[in-house]
């Protein structure tokens, strides 16, 4: 059973990865956004991408403590939170980058009007 926990994991993680490293698609709006709104954006998906890579990590370390036959309750319990609060930044991270993303358009539909 451990293993799904620690493929479910790796997969988190390597989506993590991606969209901390590989994921350009937020610096090659420089030429149409702000350069501070872009560079804010940028660090929103870097920190999203690092809250994912240690969602993953705290996922299976709480599968493997709850999975062993003598069960670590305090540490099952303690990275179940860190995953819920990590869930949380991603989540907001993500609003965050979708509220940039309208104003965005709106200035962009603004533009095209005139």
């Amino acid at each position: 059973m451990l293993w799904i926990a620690g493929i479910f994991s790796l997969l988190v993680a390597a989506a993590g990865w991606f969209y901390l490293f590989y994921s350009n698609a937020a610096a090659k709006l420089v030429g149409v956004e702000g350069a501070r709104t872009n560079a804010l954006r940028v660090r929103l998906r870097r920190v999203g991408g690092t809250a994912m890579i240690l969602l993953g990590a705290a996922f299976y370390v709480a599968c493997d403590a709850i999975l062993r036959e003598q069960v670590r309750l305090r540490l099952f319990l303690g990275m179940m939170l860190a995953v819920l609060a990590l869930m949380a930044v991603t989540l907001v991270l993500g609003i965050i980058d979708l509220r940039l993303t309208r104003q965005l358009r709106k200035t962009q539909g603004r533009i095209e009007k005139e």
